[in-house]
């Protein structure tokens, strides 16, 4: 028999509900680390720009 012979060739169609716990905390950590990767970002930005003086 070849590969896909003796499948169904009618296409049905599937609905799922899921609840996943959590999904929205994780979202808001998300976001405020990629507010604080920015804020990093931008820090070592100027800190790269100022000169120093060693005496």
């Amino acid at each position: 028999m070849a590969r896909g012979e003796g499948w169904c060739k009618e296409m049905k169609e599937v609905t799922v509900n899921v609840e996943v716990n959590g999904v929205d905390e994780a979202t808001k950590k998300a976001e405020r680390l990629v507010e604080i990767l920015k804020e990093a970002k931008t820090l070592a930005d100027e800190l790269a720009s100022v000169e120093f003086e060693i005496k």
